[in-house]
């Protein structure tokens, strides 16, 4: 890679994915409509890249024309929590915007490393879940992001463009932030919130339905492997840990990494919602060597400390 085009850059993964591409020295356009994103997030970098305030739903691109990238790493999105709520937008973005950036790869012949979301697989009829699983989408943006994946196969089919498509786990880690205007609230930054606020945390339904929590820095690691890979054009691979974690034992968890004791209330299941989720990521390690390095414990500590360096920010 020498020249990559980051969608969604300046939000929560893009925003890690920028710092190791940076760290690699590789030139990168970052391109956001800073809807979820913020500035403060590539700030750090903003002498070495170029940002763009850009919308994917755009159907004209000119503004990217001088833009030559080996690779794009598409990330934007509209989050899972909302769809529902506006499903129209979430179409735009998740269907439409992901056929102009594979429109704009097919033209530039860019490589593209699409990141789409493990609850495509529903409700797991068998543990753990890996690709051949069945599809069982239970909202739109699952249903979206499983388009935006044969989008991308048929692009590779039929016009050559290199796609790898990866699945992600439930996400957390440093910069992830609850966005009340989007209905955006992140398991791990919603607790650490609530707690560290001195707020009681609300958990849906009973606690007992099962995460497999993956942190951020290790989804990178693999997309930038999958980036520099060869052999998996058009292919789909899990993003995961192979653990799974219910609700209440993460927020123990980070009952426990921040020192606040608050019970929580329980309210009703969330439309969409999954009883359990872990995934294997062994189709990913045997294809690119990937395996998640840092764990729950390790990963939650990480969170609360930023947040509490942060917290006057946010």
């Amino acid at each position: 890679m020498n020249e990559v085009i980051v969608t969604g850059g300046a939000g929560f993964v893009g925003s890690h994915l920028v710092d190791s591409l940076v760290k690699e020295g590789i030139k990168i356009t970052v391109i956001d409509n800073f809807s979820n994103g913020v500035m403060e997030n590539i700030k750090q970098h903003e002498e070495k890249i170029k940002i763009i305030k850009f919308d994917i739903v755009n159907r004209d691109w000119s503004i990217l024309d001088d833009i030559n990238p080996d690779t794009i790493f598409h990330l934007a999105t509209h989050p899972r929590s909302f769809s529902l709520q506006d499903p129209i937008r979430d179409a735009e973005v998740n269907v439409q915007g992901t056929l102009n950036v594979l429109e704009y790869a097919k033209e530039k012949k860019s490589k593209v490393v699409y990141t789409s979301n493990s609850g495509i697989c529903g409700d797991p009829q068998f543990l753990p879940v890996n690709e051949e699983h069945p599809v069982d989408c239970k909202t739109p943006y699952d249903a979206n992001k499983l388009v935006g994946e044969y989008y991308s196969k048929i692009y590779y089919k039929i016009h050559g463009v290199y796609v790898v498509i990866f699945r992600l786990a439930t996400v957390y880690g440093e910069r992830q932030r609850v966005n009340e205007k989007l209905g955006w609230r992140p398991l791990i930054p919603t607790f650490v919130e609530k707690l560290e606020t001195g707020q009681t945390p609300l958990i849906q339904w009973d606690g007992e339905q099962t995460r497999d929590l993956i942190y951020v820095k290790d989804v990178v690691d693999c997309l930038i492997l999958g980036a520099k890979s060869k052999d998996h054009g058009g292919e789909m691979f899990l993003l995961s840990t192979n653990k799974e974690t219910s609700v209440n034992s993460a927020f123990d968890t980070v009952s426990k990494i921040t020192g606040k004791k608050i019970q929580p209330q329980y309210a009703t299941k969330l439309p969409g919602d999954l009883r359990r989720m872990v995934l294997s990521y062994e189709k990913a390690k045997k294809a690119f060597g990937y395996s998640p390095k840092i764990d729950l414990t390790e990963g939650v500590t990480r969170y609360v400390n930023w947040y509490r360096d942060h917290k006057k920010h946010l």
